[in-house]
């Protein structure tokens, strides 16, 4: 994933998604509340329609009682508006035309009636009023008494209002106002009065001139609100915390990717500079041999010569830590095992040691096992490196003369997993030297490359230790192993663990040297210094070459000579050495030319290697030994 971080974007993405959450439950949390309410106004509104069906209709009855009868005594009256009140507390009572009461349909509640006020207004409507009673006046067919009241107690109103639980009712008229015990609860600030709804019914009988408000308001109790509050601020303080633990997993992705970045730049510029190096350090080893191979060389200059040939061997040595050093760094390292007749390989490095002079006094014994298997797949490139590298190492540090090195099979569990009881083919080395042995803080080196060593400074041996280190990391990483005893005064042991396959892998017959003078072989390579020398060295192995420093002069070549060979250097001016080989393929009918690729980088780290199995990587400089095995191995 590529991103730009940006803490003020990040930050802003966080309160937006915070205030988000807050919104939407806040915006439920409301909606919620008003649908209680609207709830509570549809049931009112029900209560309210069946308590005015009633009365009404108990009007309506009393009424046409009084239209039906003539000259109604109190006793009849009584006895009808008792039996239709049934149990309600309500009373009927009737007045004379000089507005004095007559009939009372409870003679118990007479007393109640003293209060009671009635006027005619102007436009001849009958008004009264009575305290803790609505009083509902019409006129009926009654001479002696035409007027009647219908009386109901505020008390059962307010019994159907307390109901409502959270929510404040009040009953308005002209007469009166009554309000629940709930009314108390006002709204203390507009926090309070989000969670606030109110409703007003009007409420009329026409026929009998008589209206009513009632108003329903409806409050969040202090208790909801305080859940609420509750969960907002732990929504808040949740958001803020995985907002932090985010902030910190993006930071260290962050850090990471540009760590990781680094690492690739650090690794790609010391691969280019390594590659730089190969160069002047493939002409030093190709000159020196040059040199040496001449005739008439005195012995004063054949040691001057091999000298040079011990230094440019270990300068490259320290090239191929360095680098190997920095992939190792960020588990870049890579297995590309190729099947390679064993018995050639190894006596190639044999050749290698002897063409290169060891330095004066030192003795390199080297044995290979018999029960070694004809053919092997090994990455042939690490294995040399590791296998030099340690015998440099010990021809160099080592104060005894004898060094010796041994080469078997052999079978273990796996190292990378301990717990496995799987067996993996192991190709051991055992590196032995005869000197003083190495100090604890020289053993060190195989964990820590940059130890300081004070015994090594007094012998002006280097501390840096970075073979010994990248060779322990390398074989870590493709999962072999390195093994080191020292003991003082008795020597050095290295013990190597190399993974490899074995199989039945069909390689052409070793060729001869009178064979070779048959093989035409194209370099092409953009360096002269490169190109003359490898032309130098393929040449003393009695090959026939030609060289090209550009691939369009290659490829002129490629169609005149028709060669069996090709070796491409991977960088050119005009284009990679992959392309130019799939050029040289379309130019060539039949698949009859072997293409060997040499470049400073390994197999994996070039791009569409896979699309050319049959081309063999080979790392700078070039080294005549790898070149003939990856031959046997193509041929």
């Amino acid at each position: 994933m590529s991103y730009k971080f940006n803490l003020r974007n990040y930050v802003c993405a966080c309160l937006l998604i915070t205030l988000a959450i807050v919104a939407v439950f806040s915006s439920y949390s409301i909606s919620k509340f008003k649908k209680n309410h609207d709830t509570n106004v549809s049931t009112l509104m029900a209560l309210n329609e069946e308590n005015y069906l009633q009365h009404r209709l108990i009007m309506n009855a009393t009424n046409s009682f009084f239209t039906a009868s003539e000259g109604v005594q109190e006793t009849e009256f009584r006895i009808f508006t008792q039996a239709l009140l049934g149990e309600r507390e309500a009373i009927f009572f009737t007045l004379t035309p000089k507005l004095t009461v007559a009939y009372i349909s409870n003679a118990k509640v007479v007393e109640h009636l003293a209060e009671l006020t009635v006027s005619i207004d102007k436009e001849g409507m009958l008004k009264g009023s009575l305290p803790h009673y609505q009083l509902i006046g019409f006129e009926i067919d009654e001479p002696d008494m035409p007027y009647l009241f219908y009386a109901i107690p505020m008390k059962s109103v307010l019994f159907s209002l307390d109901k409502f639980k959270g929510s404040c009712l009040k009953y308005s008229s002209t007469q009166l106002t009554e309000e629940n015990k709930n009314c108390v609860l006002e709204p203390k600030n507009m926090f309070f009065d989000l969670f606030r709804h109110e409703t007003e019914l009007d409420i009329s009988i026409p026929s009998y001139n008589f209206h009513y408000l009632l108003t329903i308001e409806s409050q969040v109790s202090e208790s909801r609100l305080m859940e609420y509050c509750f969960f907002v601020l732990s929504t808040l303080v949740a958001c803020g915390l995985v907002s932090v633990l985010l902030y910190f997993r993006l930071m260290n992705k962050h850090f990471f990717n540009r760590i990781e970045r680094e690492n690739k730049f650090n690794v790609a510029m010391v691969s280019s500079i390594n590659h730089e190096i190969r160069t002047p350090i493939n002409a030093l080893l190709g000159y020196s041999q040059m040199l040496r191979d001449m005739p008439k060389i005195s012995d004063e200059h054949s040691v001057v010569i091999d000298k040079m040939l011990w230094s440019a061997n270990l300068l490259y040595s320290v090239a191929e830590n360095t680098l190997n050093y920095s992939k190792s760094a960020t588990d870049g390292l890579m297995l590309n095992n190729a099947p390679i007749n064993t018995l050639q390989y190894f006596n190639n490095i044999k050749d290698y040691y002897n063409k290169l002079s060891i330095p004066e006094g030192k003795t390199l014994g080297f044995h290979v096992s018999d029960t070694l298997p004809k053919t092997i797949s090994v990455d042939s490139s690490k294995l040399f490196q590791v296998i030099t590298n340690m015998i440099n190492n010990a021809l160099k540090y080592s104060t005894g003369q004898a060094v010796s090195c041994h080469v078997d099979l052999c079978s273990r569990r796996v190292f990378n997993d301990p717990t496995s009881a799987n067996r993996e083919l192991y190709l051991r080395v055992l590196i032995q030297d005869t000197g003083l042995g190495m100090s604890q803080s020289t053993k060190e080196l195989l964990t820590d490359p940059f130890v300081f060593d004070p015994e090594s400074q007094l012998k002006k041996v280097s501390g840096i230790g970075l073979g010994l280190y990248t060779c322990n990391q390398l074989l870590t990483q493709i999962g072999g192993k390195l093994r080191l005893h020292s003991v003082e005064n008795e020597g050095t042991k290295i013990m190597l663990h190399f993974p490899l396959r074995c199989g039945e892998y069909v390689l052409s017959e070793p060729l001869s040297p009178r064979n070779y003078a048959d093989k035409r072989i194209l370099i092409v390579d953009d360096n002269s210094f490169n190109l003359e020398v490898c032309n130098a060295m393929l040449e003393d192995e009695q090959f026939n070459t030609v060289c090209a420093d550009n691939s369009k002069d290659a490829l002129m070549r490629f169609r005149d000579s028709d060669p069996d060979v090709v070796i491409v250097d991977y960088r050119l001016d005009e284009m990679n050495g992959i392309d130019l080989i799939g050029k040289m393929k379309s130019i060539q009918a039949e698949t009859k030319t072997q293409y060997f690729i040499l470049s400073a980088n390994d197999k994996n780290e070039i791009v569409d290697n896979e699309h050319y199995p049959d081309v063999y990587f080979m790392q700078k400089p070039f080294n005549t030994a790898i070149f003939l095995s990856g031959l046997e191995q193509t041929g």
